[in-house]
């Protein structure tokens, strides 16, 4: 259903989402070691991760509303080249680079300006996939999503252990900036995902009327309850396995990459059978639906159940069933923006509503450390878990149907 040349370009977006999230999450990785270093409380520890979103947030709104109307292939380049060079200046910090927490916080700052352009650009790429077939061609964004934490844990991990945390910054940095070199050749399938050459589809929405829409607010609130339990993972997972159950680097990176791996599977069996259903006559919207509601009951189940845990096989079960029900979730916010954005408007669309969902990575960190130093983690695995209930809630009893918005005649069009 997708040419080669397309194909091909989907999947280097699957690969730059999986080394944004490789180095975004290395400060993670390395906290126990950044944290022990530099002296931090949990609630600066969360600071500096939450740092990382003040600019990402508005960098994908940017992203999303430039993808509409620039080139893709220019876009993603720029992002790529600033938060790599970010990445490798993170190497540096208190060694070269003077100011120690300071210089963590500002390279966060550029790191998240650069990673911004991913999603948006993925998904005016994406949106031209026809209807049975977009929910597996967003796995290159959900599932580089959680490719990237699950390599940066194990790889990060190892590297930590032979040279150092700093080493692993340099190294992430530098291994991204060669994925500039095929993205560039790959011109021809860029500008078919643009739609150049092919019928036009009329104009974008404006962005005022993307906001007027209420399933617009909704699914942005979806995205950000449904955002806040990856982040408590990659953020908070790897610090509680070492301080709380005294679990070692190695080992720590193990039962963490359960999740990922878990996820990964969530995912693609999740988008497999939601295509399949829709090309055999089901209803897209009911299927993405329900794949939603199952994936966010089984997330629940584990993060609450995760904290009273401490034997290794039933730990790393539940970690595997948070992160298979979890799996699906990133998928379809993505593919449930795109479908009923439509092409032109979806670059716009998924820009915003990705950069609202991700307030779960500007105030997450901040308060869980609050709560993690007041009573401990227990309560921060709960406050995550209530918040994925009412995400999903509201959007359950808001948004009907996932269909395609009219935007001439403002109503929604059934999918066809």
């Amino acid at each position: 259903m997708i040419s080669a040349p397309l194909r091909w370009a989907i999947i280097l977006i699957g690969v730059a989402v999986a080394l944004n999230y490789i180095d975004r999450g290395a400060v993670s990785v390395a906290a126990p070691l950044i944290k022990d270093e530099f002296g931090l409380s949990n609630e600066r520890y969360g600071v500096i991760v939450s740092s990382f979103y003040w600019t990402y947030m508005p960098a994908l709104a940017l992203a999303g509303w430039l993808a509409d109307r620039v080139s893709v292939r220019l876009l993603m380049a720029l992002g790529v080249t600033i938060w790599a060079s970010a990445t490798i200046a993170m190497g540096f910090v208190g060694t070269g680079l003077a100011g120690g927490v300071t210089a963590l916080m500002l390279l966060r700052l550029l790191m998240g300006l650069g990673e911004g352009v991913a999603f948006p650009c993925g998904s005016k790429l994406i949106a031209r996939v026809p209807e049975g077939g977009r929910t597996l061609a967003n796995i290159s964004l959900s599932g580089g999503l959680a490719v990237g934490p699950l390599i940066g844990t194990l790889v990060g991990g190892a590297l930590m252990e032979i040279w150092g945390w700093r080493e692993m910054f340099i190294i992430f940095g530098a291994v991204t900036l060669v994925w500039l070199v095929p993205w560039w050749l790959a011109r021809a399938g860029i500008e078919e995902g643009e739609g150049k050459g092919q019928p036009s589809l009329g104009p974008a929405a404006p962005i005022a009327d993307v906001l007027r829409r209420g399933t617009f607010w909704s699914t942005s609130l979806l995205h950000m309850s449904g955002t806040f339990p990856l982040y408590f993972i990659v953020a908070w997972l790897p610090l509680w396995l070492v301080k709380v159950k005294g679990f070692n680097i190695i080992d720590m990176s193990l039962l963490t990459s359960a999740f990922y791996v878990a996820q990964i599977l969530g995912g693609t069996i999740g988008a497999w059978a939601i295509d399949r259903a829709i090309r055999k006559g089901g209803d897209g919207s009911r299927w993405r639906r329900g794949m939603l509601f199952f994936g966010m009951g089984f997330c629940v189940l584990g993060l609450v159940l995760l904290p009273d845990v401490n034997d290794w096989p039933t730990l790393v079960t539940l970690i595997a069933i948070t992160g298979f029900g979890y799996g699906p979730v990133p998928n379809l916010l993505f593919v449930m923006g795109q479908t009923m954005a439509g092409p032109a408007s979806a670059g716009r669309w998924v820009g915003a509503q990705t950069s609202l969902g991700n307030l779960a990575g500007v105030i997450g960190p901040v308060i869980t450390g609050i709560i993690v130093d007041a009573a401990g983690y227990q309560p921060a695995f709960w406050l995550t878990a209530a918040i994925v209930i009412l995400g999903t809630l509201q959007f359950a009893i808001l948004v009907p149907r996932i269909d395609p918005v009219d935007w001439t005649s403002g109503k929604l069009a059934p999918v066809s």
